[in-house]
C-alpha cells in the first residue's frame, strides 16, 4: 500500500485507501490459447504501470469515486477512494477501465427528421467519473 493521504477539507484518507489478498491464484494465463499468453501478458504488463492522473467528477465540488480494483488473477484487491481535482499515482489498468467509453451511458439525440420522425441516434453521454494523464 502507498502512503496515506488525508483530503484537507474531509479528512478522509483518499488514494489507495486498502489492500486485501486475492484467493484466486495467478495461474499464468494457462487458460488462454498460446498465441494470446503472449498479447495477455503484454497487457497485463501494461495494465500494472503506475501512471499519474488527476481524477475529475463532471459535477465538481466535494464528489468522489470509491472502487475497488484487481484486473487479473493473482493480484491483490485494492481499495480506491478519489476526490475531485486531487492527482494520484494509480496503475493504467484503472484509468482505462474508469475512462473506458462503453461504459458511458448513451443519450437519445432528441432529433427530428425532415419527415418528421425522430431519428435513432445515440450519442455517447459523457460519464461522471474521469482520469486526465499529468505530465506526460
Amino acid at each position: 500500500m502507498t502512503e496515506v493521504i488525508i483530503h484537507k477539507r474531509t479528512g478522509l484518507q483518499h488514494g489507495c485507501i486498502n489492500t486485501i489478498g486475492n484467493s484466486v491464484p495467478d495461474t499464468g494465463f494457462k487458460r488462454f490459447a498460446e498465441k494470446d499468453r503472449a498479447t495477455m501478458e503484454k497487457k497485463k504488463k501494461d495494465d500494472d504501470k503506475i501512471v499519474k492522473a488527476q481524477y475529475l467528477h463532471k459535477d465538481g465540488g466535494e464528489e468522489r469515486l470509491e472502487r475497488p480494483y484487481c484486473m487479473w488473477a493473482g493480484q491483490p484487491i485494492t481499495m480506491w477512494r478519489f476526490f475531485h481535482g486531487e492527482t494520484y499515482d494509480v496503475p493504467k489498468g484503472l484509468v482505462d477501465d474508469v475512462n473506458d467509453p462503453k461504459k458511458k451511458m448513451k443519450k437519445r439525440s432528441g432529433l427530428i427528421g425532415t419527415n418528421g420522425q425522430p431519428l435513432d441516434t445515440d450519442q455517447v453521454e459523457p460519464g461522471l467519473h474521469m482520469f486526465v494523464p499529468v505530465g506526460f
